[in-house]
């Protein structure tokens, strides 16, 4: 009887300690993710910004295919485009922004393949990627921006 107790008081305690690691592992790859997302979305708002800032001199001179990346001169208190790596956020998570060309057909609808180029509407991506456990993760966010002042 003794053995038998002794067994099941020693599974018990093997099996909660491993929900115990699991658990933890779990909550760490959580948390990565849900600041690889606010960066994802700190991106698209400081390309938003730039775009408010003037289109012709921030967004339109950006090239499809190209890697950007995004800083914060907080002196000035304003976002820029560069294509030089400025490091990793918190020695951890990558933002890398590409743009496309945006196609409209002739009902002024976006499209993926023909139409015509739409020159004051680019999509923008933004993904963050960061090491998770020997593999690479990335979060991506897409929007749709137009230059919308005319500036």
């Amino acid at each position: 009887e003794m053995v038998i107790a002794v067994s099941i008081v020693s599974i018990t305690l093997f099996s909660l300690s491993y929900v115990f690691l699991l658990g933890n592992r779990l909550e760490a790859q959580s948390i990565n993710k849900i600041r690889a997302n606010f960066l994802a979305e700190e991106g698209l708002e400081a390309m938003r910004f730039l775009r408010d800032k003037g289109w012709d001199a921030s967004l339109a001179p950006l090239a499809s295919g190209t890697n950007y990346y995004l800083s914060f001169v907080a002196l000035l208190s304003q976002w820029s485009v560069d294509s030089a790596s400025s490091g990793f956020i918190d020695g951890v998570f990558e933002r890398v922004v590409t743009v496309e060309p945006v196609f409209r057909n002739s009902s002024d609808d976006i499209v993926t393949s023909g139409g015509a180029l739409d020159p004051n509407t680019k999509k923008v991506n933004v993904a963050v990627s960061w090491g998770d456990r020997g593999a690479t993760t990335t979060a991506t966010l897409s929007a749709y921006l137009s230059d919308v002042f005319n500036n």
